[in-house]
């Protein structure tokens, strides 16, 4: 059985599908690992690195994917990779940018991670949640680097400086990192959801929630008008509501950033999808009133080490369970394989979301 891994050619992506460490892991499994040269430049990994650990070097795409049962991706494959594809291949990739209808001609299985449910035997195989785990600690760091004042609360002789407020908007899995993230370097977090329930996990991280009263009807509106009074005190706005399927939501427009002072910086995890703050740029920089925003959808990107060693093993675990005896098995009855595959026998089994 043999794995191929190709160089990511998706604009502004670094990180691999595969690390040494995790090759490793294969060619004790009985498999063998063939990688296209220069794949994990990028992440830090050397072609040197994979040798050492029992990889074969390819020096194109197409001598990769050549005589390969399985090929690992980060993102969709993109056409000029498709028609490299070989009957009865396996393609296992993050597929939430597109589903490209052509895979279905190429009569191969497709795997999409993106889609896999959140319970507790699947959550070693869970590419989301371990990527958005690392982009929310990351737009903390690139928010504070970005801010011209400290995080803690910092007494000198020449007086003292207060620490930083930070505002978390939206708090799923890079939320709540974020949060942590902040309050370890001793700022003061608050942090706002939809969902009242996630208040305990916010004061469990030390966090303040943005809470109201129990009447659904206000909610919204009450949230709404405690972010508002929030928001002068605000140094540093994270937003993270993302939508599945669907553009992300607008939490903050600019009468609300007119409102922030003049020094703050805003970071919009959400831009790649339309963006949470008005305005935001996705992958730039941009200025608004003396404000610093940042499109920062692929924060994660920015780590492409530590982000491709939890990728490379959410997919050594997910072939594990695909593959328990060194056979492709597929049981649709199975709430991980139903969800997950995409592609099978020349039929796109889910539409592109």
């Amino acid at each position: 059985m043999i794995i191929a891994v190709l160089k990511e050619i998706t604009p502004h992506e670094t990180r691999v599908a595969l690390t040494p460490q995790i090759t490793k892991k294969y060619i004790d499994g009985g498999f063998k690992v063939q990688i296209e040269t220069q794949a994990g430049k990028l992440a830090g990994f050397c072609d040197n690195d994979y040798i050492s650990a029992g990889a074969t070097i390819k020096t194109t795409a197409s001598q990769t994917i050549s005589g390969a049962d399985i090929i690992i991706k980060i993102n969709s494959p993109l056409p000029e990779e498709i028609k490299l594809f070989q009957p009865l291949q396996t393609v296992i990739a993050d597929f939430k940018q597109a589903i490209p209808p052509s895979l279905a001609s190429k009569q191969i299985t497709c795997f999409a991670l993106e889609r896999i449910p959140r319970i507790s035997r699947a959550q070693n195989m869970d590419i989301l949640s371990s990527q958005n785990n690392l982009a929310g600690y990351q737009a903390v760091i690139k928010a504070f680097g970005l801010l011209p004042k400290i995080a803690p609360l910092m007494m000198t002789a020449a007086g003292t400086i207060p620490p930083a407020n930070v505002l978390i908007l939206g708090v799923g899995v890079a939320g709540l990192q974020a949060i942590a993230t902040a309050k370890r370097l001793g700022a003061v977090v608050f942090a706002s959801d939809i969902r009242p329930e996630v208040q305990e996990q916010v004061s469990s991280l030390g966090g303040k929630f943005i809470s109201t009263t129990p009447n659904n009807k206000k909610r919204d509106s009450q949230q709404e008008n405690a972010i508002l009074k929030l928001l002068p005190q605000i140094d540093i706005v994270i937003t993270s509501a993302l939508i599945p399927g669907q553009k992300a939501p607008l939490l903050i427009n600019k009468k609300m950033l007119k409102l922030l002072p003049s020094h703050s910086v805003i970071i919009d995890m959400a831009s790649s999808s339309g963006g949470n703050v008005e305005g935001s740029i996705n992958n730039q920089i941009s200025e608004f009133d003396n404000l610093t925003i940042f499109g920062g959808g692929n924060l994660i990107t920015e780590l492409p080490n530590s982000a491709s060693h939890l990728f490379a093993q959410n997919i050594f675990n997910f072939i594990k369970f695909i593959y328990p005896n060194g056979t492709l098995k597929l049981d649709f009855n199975d709430e991980i394989i139903s969800a997950t595959c995409i592609c099978k026998d020349g039929k796109l089994l889910l539409k592109d979301k």
